[in-house]
Parts: structure tokens; sequence; C-alpha cells
């Protein structure tokens, strides 16, 4: 039996249990985890097996070499997590991407029950059987969220409107392209932001199409190909940030020059070259020959000046969602978090010396809270 454990009233933990399970998340043997640490390799085995107790400078040099919060050692996370770690069909997965989607989604969880974040109408729509209907969904959540036309900008804040929190993080080339997890009614998505800027907004849309649909966890985006949901979802994140109305216009607009239209799609909406040449040719805009055309030769700084407009990069890394970042300063001003958490729960977007003051809290409001606890 454990011999590590919580000191939690509620729903306690098993430490050892913890450990291990941080140790496999993290893709590391336990002559790893005893080579990072400088801790022997059988007294990592026994850590794990609960045959030794652990020292908290020890749990300390754990929790850093397995990229895990301490905190996350000592609760349990949120369900719909494990779920999505525990899910035998979810193969190929980015332990980098895991462990972040995880740590964000503890961290909402805890301003959740913090009453720090406002309870979101979330946006739900019918998950679609078809590509049509993945449009007309796409065409449904525009709607919801008031931009019937032209680009959805700034989709990280349209996605919050939505219920979902999104996280740019750089997880580096090889670290996945998105992932989604639910937090109660709420949702948190985790984005590569190390990936080309078209590509991350994308992700993000295809994300919010796993949220509003009501799934409860989700893969990385194109880990499953042949899987016809992840494909009705791809389409109503390409429909949902290009539409067909939009695609229509540009190509009147630029009548006659199918390359300028691409490229003021591309543009204007912030997709990457390869999805705008997609949508352009599902949508019969142009033909076969001249989507592989345009997909061999992607936009150069003369095609920039000949549109006389230019490209605009969003989810730059790191970045949190606007309302979560607003709300987290609040609880800073009101000395409800330190600024060590501050800076985690900003994903440091922020320096210590940035900072706000935080308000003095009156002697009075000290009493009343006491005489409450008494």
């Amino acid at each position: 039996m454990c011999q590590n454990r919580t000191m939690l009233e509620s729903d306690p933990v098993e430490l050892c249990g913890r450990i291990a399970e941080a140790r496999e998340l993290a893709g590391l043997t336990q002559e790893q985890v005893s080579a990072a640490t400088g801790l022997g390799r059988t007294v990592i085995a026994k850590i794990e097996a609960g045959s030794r107790r652990l020292a908290a400078t020890e749990l300390v040099l754990l929790a850093e070499v397995l990229d895990r919060p301490v905190d996350w050692f000592f609760t349990a996370s949120p369900p719909a997590v494990v779920s999505r770690r525990s899910d035998p069909d979810v193969g190929g997965r980015s332990a980098v991407l895991d462990s972040r989607v995880e740590r964000i989604a503890r961290d909402v969880d805890f301003l959740i029950g913090e009453g720090e974040i406002p309870q979101i109408m979330r946006i739900a729509l019918d998950p679609p059987l078809t590509v049509e209907a993945s449009e007309e969904a796409a065409v449904e959540l525009r709607g919801k969220l008031g931009v019937h036309q032209g680009p959805l900008l700034d989709l990280q804040a349209h996605a919050e409107r939505a219920g979902l929190f999104s996280f740019s993080l750089d997880l580096g080339k090889a670290g996945g392209d998105a992932a989604y997890v639910a937090v109660g009614d709420l949702g948190v998505a985790v984005i590569n932001g190390a990936l080309d800027p078209g590509r991350r907004r994308f992700n993000l849309a295809h994300e919010l199409g796993h949220h509003v649909f009501q799934d409860a966890y989700a893969p990385e985006v194109g880990l499953s190909p042949q899987d016809d949901n992840e494909e009705l979802i791809n389409a109503f994140a390409i429909h949902l940030l290009l539409p067909r109305g939009e695609v229509q216009g540009i190509i009147s607009e630029f009548e006659g020059n199918p390359r300028l239209a691409a490229v003021a799609a591309a543009v204007r909406h912030r997709l990457s070259w390869t999805a705008v040449c997609a949508q352009l040719r599902n949508l019969g805009a142009i033909d076969a020959g001249t989507r592989e055309e345009l997909a061999n030769r992607p936009p150069s700084r003369v095609d920039f000046i000949d549109l006389g407009e230019h490209w605009v990069a969003e989810l730059d890394p790191p970045r949190v969602p606007p309302l979560y970042g607003r709300k987290v300063l609040a609880a800073y001003r009101r000395g409800k978090l330190t600024e060590a958490r501050v800076l985690e729960l900003l994903w440091r977007t922020v320096d210590h010396s940035e900072l706000p003051a935080q308000e003095e809290v009156p002697l009075e409001a000290w009493r009343r809270e006491f005489e409450q606890l008494a």
C-alpha cells in the first residue's frame, strides 16, 4: 500500500501513484529520472511503490524533471483530462501537449472554483453528419458570434465568447498541433504557437468545433486523417474561417487573376496557403490544375505589394485568452494570488516588474473574514 498520501480532507490522492503516472506521461524511465534528479534508481522505484517517504525538496526536484506543478501531485485532474489521457483509441500524442493541456485545465478548474472566472453560456451545436452540415454549423456559429460576413479576426476572443479558453504556447515543431478538453461547461484548448500562423488559426477553429459539438475530449489535429468525425470538424473549421460567400466575393473582386484572389483570401482571413488553395478548389472557384499550380508557388513579397495589403499574425506565443488574463490580474490586485502564481497562470506573458500594485485590504475586511471563519 502507498505510504505517501496527501493530507487533503477530500478526494485524497496517492502521491506515489501520481509520481509514477507523471513519469509515464513524460515518457521517461526510472533510470532517466534517476539520472536527471541524482536520486538512485532504487530510490525512484521505492518512491513510486510507496515504500519510501518523500522529502519536500525531492518532490520539488521531481516536479521540475517531470514538468508538473507541485500541486499536480496532490489533487486529481479534471475528469475530461483523465478520460483523454486514458483513451486507448487516441494514439501518437505529444507528451508536452498533453502536459500543457492538463495543467491549464487544472488552472481553469481552480479559478472557476475560486469564483474568479464567470459563467459563460456555452454555445452548443448539433454535431454534423455530412460536409454540408459542417458548413451549415459554421454559418450558424458565425451568426451566434455576430460575425455574419467578413473575416473572423481575433479568433481567440471569439472562442472565449463561446466558452472556450484557448492558449497559444511554443511547444516546438514536434510538440503536436492542438488539443482540447472540457472543464465543466467550459473548454480549454492548447494551440502549438511554434507552427505557422495560418495553421494556428485553423487548429483553433478545429478545437472550437470540438467544443461547440460538445466533445468531452479530442485528439490532436491530423492524427487520424481517416476518421470521419475529424474530417467533418476540419470542414467546419475551414468554412468558419473562409465561408463560401467570402470566396465568391474575392473571386469576383479579382476576376481573371486567381493567384491574387488566393493571396487576398490568405491575407484577409489569415489562413495558410495550403488551406486557402484547398477551400477555393472545394468550392469550385478554381480547377484542380490551378490549385496545383498555386499550391506549388506560395505567396512572395511581390504578391503582397501587388495586393497592397500585408499579413497580420494571430496567436503568437505565449498568448492567453483576454478575459482569462483580465480575471487573473484582477484576482492578483485583490491579493488572492501570489506573484509567483499569477506569473504561472499568465504563462510568462508579463514580467514580474510589469505586474500592477496590489490593493490594500482594509483591516475591517480582515476582521469580518476571521469572524465568518470562527
